[in-house]
C-alpha cells in the first residue's frame, strides 16, 4: 500500500507539471501569434503617423505625358482616354476627376459643370473652365494655363493645382520620360529621390513618346516606305527605281534588306554565292541564303529568325525579328500590317505602340502595282470629277469605256472622284486597282465655293466623308487628294497634312473643261505641253476628253525618237525617287 501510494502521489504530481508545461506552451503560442498580428498593424500605424509627421511617400501620383495609365504606389492608374497633355506652351494639364480622386481630394462641380471646389482637409480650392484664376482659402491665384474640356473630361493645369495645396510637384523632361510627379509629403522631392520615382514609374509607364519616336523605324506589310526620324522613306535597292514592298509569307512578316537598310543609309552587299554582309547604324552583320546570321560577330538565336527569296524577282528578304537584331532594335507588333523597331521594348506598352500607330504610319502608302515599263517621258494622267454613267454614246459608262481604252494600252492613271457621283455610278469600282489606276479624292460634293472658303472641320468632312465612301465602293482608300479648282491655302494643307494626303494640282491643262466635246483640242493641248513628269488635267465627264486622250496617247506611243510611258502620280514619284508628303502641293514630279 505504500507503495502505491507514493506511485499516485508520483504519477499525480507527474500530471500536474505536465499540466502546467502545457498551459505554458499555450501561452507561448498564443504570444507568439499576437506578435505575428500586431506587429505588421503596428508597422503600418506607425508608418502612417511618421507619414503624417515626417512626410511619408505614400501619397504619390506620377502623369506620363499622353499616355493613358499613370502610376501610384506601384500600381498602375487607368486614365481611361483622359491622357494628361502639354499646352503649346508646355504647361502639363492632367484630368481633374483622376487628380481628385487619386490623392483623396473631395471635388464638387456647379450645376453647369464649368466651375469646381476641391477640398482637401482644410482647405479649399475653387476654379473655373476658361479661366487662369483661382482662389485658395480665399485668397486669389493665377494659374499658368486656363482649366479646359476635352471630350468631356476636365483638365487642369496640373503643377498650380498641387502646389496650391503645398504638394511637391517635379517633372521629368521628355527626353528621360515626360513625367509629371505629385508627392504629397513635406519632404522636397530633391534629383534622388525623383530619379528613383521616374525609374519606378517607367518600369510600370514605359518610354516617353519621343523616347519612343527617337531612332525608331516603322514599317507595314505591301508597302515600299518606312518611317525613320519622323520622316517617309522609299525602299528601293538603286535610287530612282520603284521601291520593294515589305510582304507576308505564310505568317511570317519579312523586310526587303538591301533596300531598307539603303533607307536607313546602311550598306547591303552580297557576295554572289552564299552570303551578304551588312552595315547599318554602326553594326556589321552577316547573312547566309541559309538564314544563318551573325550580328557583330555573335549568333542570332530567337524565334522566326529566318529569310526568303523571292524566285521571280530575285529579291532577298530577312524576317522582321532578324531585322531588328541587324538594326540593334526591338521588334513591335503595331496591328493593321504595321509594326516597329524601336530603341527601347514595348511589350506590355499598349498606349507607345497605339501613338506608333496613329502617328507614324500615315506615310506608308500601298507599294505601286503592275508594270511600269522603262521609258524616255514618264505622264501622269489625271481625271477629275468622275465617275461618269452611260450615255447615248457609251451605253455602258463613260468612265467603263475610258477604262477599256487605258488598259487597251498599257495606260495607268489616277481619278480624283466625288462622293455625290460615285454614289450613283459604282458598278466598275472594283477595276480601278485591278487595272493598275490610282484612287483619288476629289470632295463629296464638289463645292463651287472651294475649300479655303470653308472652315477646316467643314474641309475635313468634304474630303474624310469621301474617303471612306470610296473605301467602301473601291477597296481602298485614296492616297491622293485634288482640291476643287486647285485652290489651297495653308488651312487646306494643314487638314490634308493629318488625312495623310498628298495634294495633287496639275503642269498641263487640256482645257476640256471649256472645249467638252472636242477631241481635237484636248490631243493638241497634251502633244504640245507634256514632258517627263508632267501631270495633265482632264475630267471624267465628257467625251471630248475621253477620244482626245486615248488619241494622244497613241500619236505619242507611236514616237519612234522617245518612249512614253503613262502612270498614276504616284507611279511617276517612284520613278522619280520623290516621296509625297502630306499637305504638300505637287503640280509635276521631275
Amino acid at each position: 500500500m505504500a507503495y502505491q501510494t507514493t506511485y499516485r502521489s508520483t504519477y499525480r504530481g507527474s500530471r500536474r507539471r505536465r499540466r502546467r508545461r502545457n498551459s505554458h506552451y499555450g501561452v507561448l503560442i498564443a504570444l507568439i501569434l499576437l506578435i505575428i498580428i500586431a506587429v505588421p498593424v503596428a508597422f503600418h500605424i506607425v508608418k502612417g503617423i511618421s507619414g503624417a509627421i515626417f512626410g511619408g511617400s505614400q501619397n504619390q501620383l506620377v502623369y506620363q505625358i499622353d499616355n493613358t495609365r499613370a502610376y501610384q504606389d506601384g500600381k498602375t492608374v487607368d486614365l481611361g482616354a483622359a491622357a494628361p497633355f502639354r499646352s503649346t506652351t508646355g504647361v502639363a494639364y492632367a484630368p481633374l476627376d483622376s487628380l481628385c480622386g487619386n490623392l483623396g481630394v473631395e471635388l464638387n462641380w456647379d450645376s453647369a459643370g464649368t466651375s469646381a471646389t476641391l477640398t482637401y482637409k482644410k482647405d479649399t480650392a475653387s476654379l473655373k473652365v476658361g479661366s487662369t484664376s483661382m482662389t485658395y482659402n480665399g485668397e486669389a491665384k493665377t494659374l499658368a494655363g486656363a482649366p479646359e474640356t476635352k471630350e468631356g473630361v476636365t483638365f487642369v493645369p496640373v503643377k498650380d493645382v498641387c502646389q496650391a495645396f503645398s504638394w511637391q510637384v517635379g517633372e521629368v523632361g521628355e527626353d528621360q520620360g515626360d513625367l509629371v510627379i505629385i508627392s504629397q509629403s513635406k519632404k522636397e522631392l530633391d534629383e534622388v529621390k525623383t530619379g528613383k520615382i521616374a525609374a519606378e514609374a517607367l518600369a510600370v509607364l514605359g518610354p516617353s513618346e519621343k523616347q519612343v519616336t527617337t531612332g525608331s523605324v516603322v514599317m507595314r506589310t505591301d508597302s515600299d516606305k518606312l518611317i525613320a526620324d519622323g520622316e517617309a522613306r522609299e525602299m528601293a535597292e538603286e535610287t530612282g527605281k520603284r521601291g520593294s514592298a515589305a510582304i507576308e509569307v505564310d505568317g511570317v512578316r519579312y523586310v526587303p534588306l538591301k533596300a531598307a537598310v539603303a533607307a536607313l543609309g546602311g550598306t547591303a552587299s552580297y557576295d554572289g554565292s552564299n552570303q551578304w554582309t551588312i552595315e547599318c547604324n554602326g553594326i556589321s552583320s552577316t547573312i547566309q541564303n541559309s538564314g544563318k546570321a551573325k550580328v557583330n560577330g555573335e549568333h542570332v538565336k530567337g524565334d522566326n529568325i529566318q529569310t526568303y527569296q523571292d524566285e521571280e524577282s530575285g529579291k532577298f528578304y530577312v524576317s522582321a525579328q532578324l531585322f531588328a537584331a541587324l538594326t540593334g532594335k526591338n521588334y513591335s507588333d503595331l496591328g493593321d500590317g504595321a509594326y516597329a523597331f524601336t530603341a527601347m521594348s514595348l511589350d506590355g506598352f499598349d498606349s507607345q505602340k497605339a501613338y506608333l500607330k496613329n502617328n507614324m504610319t500615315a506615310g506608308l502608302t500601298q507599294a505601286i502595282g503592275g508594270d511600269i515599263p522603262d521609258a524616255d517621258v514618264y505622264v501622269a494622267l489625271t481625271f477629275d470629277d468622275g465617275p461618269t454613267g452611260s450615255t447615248g454614246e457609251y451605253p455602258s459608262g463613260m468612265t467603263s469605256y475610258l477604262l477599256d481604252g487605258l488598259k487597251e494600252r498599257g495606260a495607268h492613271a489616277t481619278f480624283f472622284m466625288c462622293g455625290y457621283r460615285l454614289k450613283d455610278f459604282n458598278s466598275h469600282c472594283s477595276r480601278y486597282l485591278a487595272e493598275g489606276h490610282e484612287l483619288g479624292n476629289h470632295t463629296m460634293n464638289h463645292p463651287m465655293e472651294m475649300l479655303p472658303a470653308l472652315s477646316e472641320e467643314g474641309i475635313r468632312e468634304e474630303v474624310e466623308s469621301n474617303s471612306q465612301l470610296i473605301e467602301q465602293y473601291c477597296g481602298a482608300r485614296p492616297t491622293v487628294m485634288r482640291p476643287v479648282g486647285g485652290a489651297y491655302d495653308e488651312k487646306v494643307q494643314a487638314v490634308m497634312k493629318e488625312l495623310g494626303l498628298p495634294i495633287i494640282n496639275w503642269e498641263v491643262d487640256t482645257l476640256d473643261w471649256k472645249t467638252k466635246t472636242n477631241p481635237d483640242s484636248v490631243k493638241q493641248n497634251i502633244l504640245d505641253q507634256v514632258h517627263d513628269g508632267s501631270i495633265v488635267l482632264m475630267h471624267d465627264l465628257y467625251t471630248g476628253t475621253i477620244e482626245g486622250v486615248l488619241a494622244a496617247i497613241d500619236e505619242l506611243q507611236s514616237r519612234t525618237d522617245k518612249t512614253y510611258a503613262f502612270v498614276t502620280v504616284s507611279e511617276l514619284a517612284a520613278v522619280k525617287g520623290v516621296t509625297l508628303e502630306p499637305g504638300q502641293v505637287y503640280t509635276n514630279i521631275e
